[in-house]
């Protein structure tokens, strides 16, 4: 009866520690004043039948505390990877947002958006998984999520674009509010998760396996989508030529009014002249890299044939702010003879002669 009661009294010592309150009363009994057995067992049974009934009520409180940190750790892990990988098939667009924004330099862009991205996944994981140090995948998930956020609220606002990026529109094509949304609700669900403090119940893996995890999906961004410029299966960024595109016979082609016209010096100097699909979505890359050219080097003289189906000019000219590059839209067979079955086409005039076809992803102020 003494072992069982001193460690009840050193239970309700840990629980007071912890500043839980259970009602309970237990019967102390000192070295000197000893029962019969049978009497303390008597005498102690309704009391033990109240810290049971209070034990039950703790432990329903642990349960749905430990169920709701789960809940969290699910969400959020599975988020966070979701947006990693989402945005690694598509880091083309967070390169340039990063560009616009002035934060890199067009050959820096490349990898710090795979750092970003790659990082993403990589704390989905440790969330998930419940791999590593707590405290410091949470602060981690925590600080990439504001930094997203950041991102998102920047995007709409201060770039003026009508889609977020690296925020799952990738994936449904969501409006540009659904990041500042998601992100919101991400960095709450971090939030608690660093204030509750409580260890993960994962695989119960060693500290040490989150940089294993760390090493295993860094990388990935570089493996699914490997910048551009690496030419990894010998893409040419630039292919030397020597072709007349005949652009005279551009004044003889019906342009939709107020849409454009064709400019009486496109056959004289040097020029660049892009040709692209409104429906293809390495256009829609080029023409918001175009914009950022644009609008850096407001003298690049740059002049671009669009072709496609006119109902979703109004929303590739919104998207892609292409509101600063001049632009002529088309539809007849000539367009298909400057593009000869695939977009984008880049090609450098001299004089009305392509010298140089360039890849759009190699188009940059330096090659211009």
């Amino acid at each position: 009866a003494k072992k069982i009661t001193l460690v009840l009294v050193h239970f309700l010592e840990q629980l007071q520690q912890q500043n839980f309150q259970v009602l309970t009363k237990v019967m102390l009994t000192q070295q000197k004043h000893l029962v019969h057995p049978l009497e303390y067992a008597l005498g102690l049974k309704s009391d033990f039948l109240i810290y049971l009934k209070s034990w039950s009520n703790l432990a329903s409180f642990f349960f749905i505390q430990n169920s709701m940190n789960i809940l969290l750790r699910i969400l959020l892990g599975i988020f966070l990877f979701l947006v990693g990988f989402y945005s690694t098939l598509q880091s083309e667009f967070l390169e340039y947002i990063f560009v616009d924004a002035a934060w890199s330099s067009w050959f820096l862009s490349p990898y710090i958006s795979r750092i970003f991205t790659g990082s993403s996944m990589a704390l989905g994981f440790l969330v998930l998984f419940g791999v590593g140090n707590r405290r410091v995948v949470y602060k981690s998930a925590l600080l990439l999520s504001m930094g997203f956020l950041f991102l998102s609220i920047l995007e709409p606002t201060w770039l003026g674009l009508t889609r977020c990026y690296g925020c799952l529109a990738e994936l449904n094509k969501a409006s540009r509010y659904q990041g500042i949304l998601l992100w919101s609700v991400a960095s709450i669900f971090a939030f608690i998760l660093l204030k509750r403090g409580t260890t993960p119940k994962g695989w119960q893996l060693p500290k040490w396996s989150a940089l294993v995890f760390l090493f295993l999906t860094l990388p990935i961004p570089y493996i699914l989508n490997y910048p551009a410029h690496w030419a990894i299966y010998g893409e040419q960024a630039e292919i030397p030529m020597k072709h007349d595109l005949q652009l005279a016979r551009l004044d003889t082609v019906k342009i939709i009014p107020a849409l454009g016209r064709i400019p009486k010096d496109l056959s004289q100097g040097k020029k660049i002249l892009c040709v692209a699909s409104l429906s293809c979505p390495f256009c829609n890359r080029m023409a918001y890299k175009l914009h950022i050219i644009k609008k850096y080097h407001p003298d690049f003289p740059v002049f671009v044939l669009l072709t496609g189906e006119i109902d979703g000019l109004p929303s590739f000219l919104k998207r892609n702010r292409f509101n600063n590059v001049p632009f002529y839209f088309m539809n007849n067979n000539l367009i298909h003879e400057f593009t000869e079955g695939s977009v984008p086409r880049l090609y450098f005039l001299e004089n009305g002669i392509a010298t140089k076809e360039i890849n759009y992803w190699a188009l940059n102020p330096g090659s211009i």
